[in-house]
């Protein structure tokens, strides 16, 4: 049996930085879940690249995937099952328990470990981690361990962080950072333990949430991955989470609740208007610089009745974002191109809130689980606001630009966005690298070791007309283990095939051969 001493080495090697509605609308947001919770999504999983391969002899255990369960932790942590699968490739499923928190989930290979660690964590208010997420990457042959962010739930249920008492500080806690960490530590030895020697090399992947734990760990733990990769990263959550109510405040205001098709029709015209003017349709190429005005659809008819100017008006401040009273910008707006359902969602005379901004609303802002969003007007909604980013943004926000310690211990990041996320306001992540390049010497120095890409139509993390990255895992253990730094991102939406360029350039079609093909797009703009 590894002795106590043993694992209290392990546990504590890692250097830290920073002490630092309705059932209708809930119903239907579940069926987002997947998206919110599978990390960089279906068709992006870690696949086992052979060139990245080759700098890692493939490991066998030195102890059997059972024995597991007589480990320790000086701080309590038990192992509580650990079982090997009968499929092939054969697979150690591992289940541990974190005191004061919740489980973390592993899935080590048998026969094919390649010498790597893989990280992930979960997406909305976590509670739930899709076991494919660990499976995954352990049939990739990656060492394989997941967090649902330190309890149980749904991914779009926030009441865990309430009590009659006051906020659950120690879950808050778990759910900003602790999690991913434990997960890290914790998961970096079993490993250990497993294979009779550490991981070569430690990757984060992870959209949504978990792109927000990645982006935590290198603020606050930058020597626990050599690579993290984060999708639709959830940083900025103080801000984009509230800012998600502002349609419904728009429409409850005006005494409008404008039907769902005037909204696609302003989302297609807006499409048509801004796409890439060069008979591609993949997507607004930059919604910031789509200058659509609504006003212009004002008496066209749809199955759902003709656009009135009130509607035009609506639809112009969901678009432009929520703002004081003085009309200077609280945030971001859901950007054109986008779908408008996910948080402008409506009922005949009614709103629908989405339950991710509604939670928070009633948990973390009101803090009153009777709390009736209907009550919210928009000069609350700015008070509202600030307390947001008065009590969860030094927690939460993960938006610290300063990554020195992290470049310093030789990490590589890649953030993907895509264009017309209707979940996280795609504009938060070109805000935050904007701020990365001006803190860390600028877009020369800053790209030695971050980059950022945009998916032009790419909706949360998958879906919608573009293209989104087909194996970015593989790109940054190119770019950790081989010194090979992405200039562009292989995409793909079916028979479609995109570069995503190193923002702020993007993908223009030559004009000769098919428009399907991305040999055929150059990126422009740098």
């Amino acid at each position: 049996m590894i002795q106590r001493t043993r694992w209290k080495t392990l546990t504590d090697g890692a250097r830290t930085r920073g002490a630092s509605s309705r059932s209708g609308a809930r119903r239907r947001w579940l069926g987002v879940l997947a998206v919110l919770t599978l990390g960089v999504g279906i068709g992006t999983a870690p696949h086992h690249d052979s060139a990245a391969a080759t700098a890692t002899e493939l490991t066998r255990p030195v102890r059997t995937c059972e024995s597991l369960t007589q480990l320790t932790f000086a701080d309590g942590t038990t192992v509580t099952s650990a079982a090997q699968t009968a499929a092939t490739p054969a697979i150690c499923n591992v289940t541990l328990v974190v005191p004061e928190s919740n489980g973390i989930s592993m899935a080590l290979p048998v026969d094919n470990w390649n010498g790597r660690f893989h990280g992930a964590g979960a997406g909305g208010y976590g509670g739930w981690l899709s076991p494919e997420q660990v499976a995954a990457p352990a049939r990739a042959g990656y060492a394989s361990a997941g967090t649902d962010g330190g309890h149980t739930g749904s991914p779009l249920d926030g009441s865990w962080a309430w009590s009659p008492t006051g906020m659950n500080a120690s879950l808050i806690n778990d759910f900003a950072y602790r999690s991913a960490h434990e997960m890290t530590v914790k998961g970096k030895a079993i490993t250990t333990a497993y294979y009779g020697r550490a991981p070569d090399h430690s990757y984060w992947n992870s959209c949504s949430g978990g792109g927000r734990m990645g982006l935590m760990e290198a603020q606050r733990f930058p020597d626990d991955y050599d690579g993290i990769l984060a999708a639709a990263p959830a940083l900025n959550a103080d801000r984009f989470v509230p800012a998600g109510m502002w349609p419904q405040v728009v429409m409850r205001e005006s005494g409008n609740f404008v039907p769902r098709c005037k909204f696609e029709e302003f989302t297609r015209a807006a499409v048509a208007a801004c796409d890439a003017r060069d008979g591609v349709t993949d997507g607004v190429v930059d919604p910031q610089t789509c200058a659509f005005d609504p006003a212009g659809l004002v008496g066209r008819q749809t199955p759902c009745g003709r656009i009135t100017a009130e509607d035009a008006t609506v639809m112009k401040r969901i678009w432009d974002g929520p703002r004081r009273s003085n009309g200077s910008r609280l945030w971001y707006g859901i950007p054109r191109g986008a779908p408008l359902s996910a948080y402008a969602g409506t009922a005949e005379t009614d709103g629908l809130p989405n339950p991710l901004p509604g939670d928070w609303f009633k948990y973390w802002l009101a803090k009153d689980p009777n709390w009736d969003w209907h009550t919210l007007t928009s000069a609350d909604f700015a008070t509202y606001f600030e307390q947001s980013r008065r009590e969860y943004g030094p927690l939460l926000a993960t938006d610290d630009p300063d990554l020195s310690d992290f470049r310093d211990s030789h990490g590589k990041m890649i953030i993907w966005h895509g264009w017309a996320d209707e979940v996280i306001m795609p504009q938060g992540s070109v805000d935050y690298y904007t701020r990365l390049l001006a803190t860390m010497g600028g877009k020369a120095k800053t790209e030695r070791f971050a980059r950022l890409f945009m998916a032009p139509g790419v909706q949360h993390c998958v879906d919608g007309p573009g293209a989104f990255p087909a194996d970015p895992l593989a790109d940054l253990v190119k770019w950790v283990e081989q010194g090979q730094a992405p200039d562009t991102l292989f995409a793909r939406n079916g028979n479609m095939t995109r570069p995503l360029c190193r923002w702020p350039a993007v993908a223009r079609y030559t004009g000769q051969g098919s428009t399907d093909d991305a040999a055929n797009f150059r990126c422009s703009g740098k």
